[in-house]
């Protein structure tokens, strides 16, 4: 452990002819009213059969927890019940679209638009991260749409197959494919003809 105590007081001395300046004010980040750089949301899978709710939606934005009658919390007596709050809160008959529609979707609209975002699911084992993400072959999860949305909003952008050939200049030339094929064409020759013993 260390322990840090003054043992005598110092004092700073400046030596110039004017005096030091003043501490510099940087102005503080302020985010606008009601935007949340981080958003938290809230999905409940359906329980199985042997399974006890211990969730109950309160509202689309709040969520209660309550200890289960045969745990040792309830048998005790001493079991509070304890709300938290989200952006949103899906229950367990949310369809995959509804949430990627919510969730994923302006995230996708802002990568599109060229600004960043990150989504990941947390939860314990058997929580439902992995159909949530990825869904089945029937009923896509976030990742395929995502994917699907992508793909299909940048079709009109996608430039022509062209090749880079450098320059040896530390720039490059564009290519065309036939230009490519041209090249290849004309280093092929050069190199058989390099290789064939002249006569």
């Amino acid at each position: 452990m260390l322990v840090s105590r003054p043992h005598r007081k110092c004092n700073f001395i400046y030596r110039r002819n004017k005096p030091p300046p003043p501490p510099r004010k940087t102005p503080a980040k302020v985010q606008p009213a009601g935007t949340d750089p981080v958003k938290v949301f809230c999905r409940l899978r359906p329980l199985q059969n042997t399974e006890e709710s211990c969730v109950k939606v309160i509202s689309q934005t709040t969520v209660s927890l309550i200890p289960p009658e045969t745990g040792s919390a309830y048998r005790a007596a001493n079991y509070k019940e304890i709300q938290h709050t989200f952006q949103y809160v899906f229950d367990d008959r949310a369809t995959q679209k509804e949430v990627f529609d919510h969730v994923a979707l302006p995230l996708v609209s802002n990568l599109i638009h060229g600004k960043n975002g990150l989504l990941f699911t947390y939860g314990v084992t058997g929580s439902g991260k992995t159909f949530t993400m990825t869904g089945d072959p029937l009923n896509g999860g976030i990742m395929p749409r995502c994917l699907d949305v992508i793909f299909n909003s940048i079709t009109n952008y996608q430039a022509k197959k062209f090749v880079f050939k450098p320059d040896r200049m530390n720039r490059f030339d564009i290519q065309s494919d036939e230009d490519a094929q041209s090249d290849r064409k004309k280093e092929f020759y050069s190199v058989i003809s390099l290789k064939t013993p002249k006569k």
